[in-house]
């Protein structure tokens, strides 16, 4: 009844306007309770991914100190004193033109590069105008080597040598039985130092640049403004992997730069091979006697660049 002939008399109890006043600031007080719950959502989020950032420095600090310790190691114990070669490799001779000197290296690397394969990217690179190339998937370097060999005399040129050298990756995911027993069992420590050894044995320690992390870290430390005139993906021939390296590191290629993919007759690389098909010109597919086979795929220029889906085929 006071509130009612308040109302009606124009003015309204004390009373009455301290409930209402209680019940805004009640409402006002569950606003910013939500918005307090959103804010330390928001700030545990944050947390979270610099934890994480922060996980991930810490390891390639980790990474580039084993690297720095490992290429010390070598340099003080450059060679065998009876043989004049460390780990199988000999320094090659000067005075050998380029042909010749991939040809006399490639029987001291570990790897599955054949030499027409070695002496076609050496190719690409010469008459190209290559000078940022980078490789997924180094193992021994027997791609990575000829292809710094061919880029050694150009000015600027750097070579980013993309590997992790790590059993589980490698298995991350699955192929087929007996390439998986294979990558489970083979030492990587050892074909790891027996690179570097090369490395350095050849003199491209100045453009090879060692990035010892799976492909998908190894992503992240590459910007847009930064791309590779040349970039040859040899990693996992996984269904899902091939088909990630290629769409993830395919947009740091540069406008008419050159794409190479390794392995395109497996089944399980189609999907990436398709891709590359509908997102690039095709350079060059090659088939070798031997079932070896790869392809150059040349990427179009900025303003032709297409947005496919990748393509959809039934797993191997």
């Amino acid at each position: 009844m006071r509130n009612f002939l308040g109302r009606i008399l124009g003015f309204e109890s004390p009373l009455l306007q301290l409930e209402t006043r209680v019940a805004v600031l009640m409402q006002q007080e569950i606003t910013h309770q939500a918005l307090l719950a959103v804010r330390d959502a928001q700030v545990r989020e944050a947390q979270s991914f610099v934890r994480e950032r922060e996980a991930t420095l810490r390891e390639r600090e980790s990474v580039v100190r084993e690297r720095e310790t490992t290429i010390e190691l070598l340099k003080a114990f450059p060679a065998n004193t009876d043989t004049g070669t460390w780990q199988g490799i000999t320094p090659i001779a000067q005075n050998m033109d380029l042909e010749a000197t991939i040809l006399a290296v490639l029987p001291q690397l570990d790897g599955w590069c054949t030499p027409r394969k070695a002496l076609w990217l050496a190719g690409l690179i010469q008459n190209n105008s290559i000078r940022r190339i980078g490789e997924i998937g180094v193992y021994g370097g027997r791609s990575l080597i000829p292809m710094a060999l061919a880029a050694r005399g150009v000015a600027g040129a750097s070579v980013y040598a993309i590997e992790p050298w790590d059993n589980s990756v490698a298995v991350e995911h699955a192929t087929n039985a007996g390439n998986d027993q294979w990558w489970r069992e083979v030492d990587l420590g050892m074909i790891k130092q027996k690179f570097i050894t090369a490395v350095l044995s050849y003199g491209l320690s100045e453009i090879v640049k060692i990035i010892e992390l799976p492909s998908n870290h190894a992503r992240i430390t590459f910007t847009a403004a930064t791309k590779f005139d040349l970039l040859h993906i040899d990693g996992s021939h996984a269904e899902p992997q091939a088909l990630a390296d290629v769409m993830d590191w395919l947009p740091l290629v540069a406008p008419g730069g050159i794409i190479v993919l390794d392995d395109i007759g497996w089944k399980s690389v189609a999907k990436a091979r398709d891709y590359l098909r509908t997102q690039c010109t095709v350079i060059e597919e090659v088939e070798e006697e031997d079932k070896c086979s790869y392809g150059a795929y040349r990427t179009l220029g900025i303003e032709q660049t297409a947005h496919t889906a990748a393509p959809q085929h039934e797993m191997a």
